[in-house]
């Protein structure tokens, strides 16, 4: 994979095996400002857990996987990840796509660097035949679930997650589409 210049200020690097630690901090500093409070531990265990080069090569190895840094300005500010073929089980009839990670450091939020995204996202999953473009978001994360709706996305079922360290009211989440 080579990089995607989506403008001239945004552009989206492919994550290899070598940027493991390069990822893991880059979590460890704009996922905690919005999701320490689901956390006994302000979320690190999830970082570490989630981002560590064990996981990234596990997800690297997924051929229907696209994993990138976000930069905006020549800044890395947040990462993207998204599963071609990967159809929701609530409509299965509909090929579909899952935007698997979308994560901006909160400084950049107000840009409207998630709206360019996620319109990339979509064109990308009609491209390759997708009829919807699913996504999980937790059913606390207002801010995140109102983004979401406005840009058309429906709430299919909801589930629960079982992390240890993760407050146990803090753990609904919602599964979202969006007919493309």
């Amino acid at each position: 994979m080579s990089i995607l210049q989506l403008s001239e200020t945004l552009s989206l690097h492919p994550i290899s095996l070598n940027d493991a630690e390069q990822l893991k901090q880059l979590m460890h500093r704009i996922y905690p400002p919005a999701y320490k409070h689901l956390w006994e531990d302000n979320g690190q265990w999830y970082v570490e857990e989630t981002f560590n080069k064990g996981q990234l090569e596990k997800e690297l190895a997924d051929t229907k996987g696209f994993y990138y840094f976000v930069k905006f300005e020549q800044e890395i500010i947040g990462i993207l990840r998204l599963v071609q073929d990967y159809d929701l089980t609530d409509v299965p009839a509909l090929k579909g796509t899952k935007l698997h990670r979308i994560y901006l450091d909160p400084k950049t939020h107000g840009k409207a660097i998630g709206t360019f995204l996620m319109d990339w996202v979509a064109e990308q999953a009609l491209k390759n035949g997708s009829k919807l473009l699913w996504l999980e978001a937790m059913d606390t994360q207002e801010q995140a679930l109102q983004f979401y709706k406005k840009r058309g996305y429906i709430i299919s079922s909801d589930f629960r997650l079982t992390f240890e360290l993760m407050h146990d009211h803090l753990r609904g989440m919602h599964t979202m589409y969006k007919l493309l």
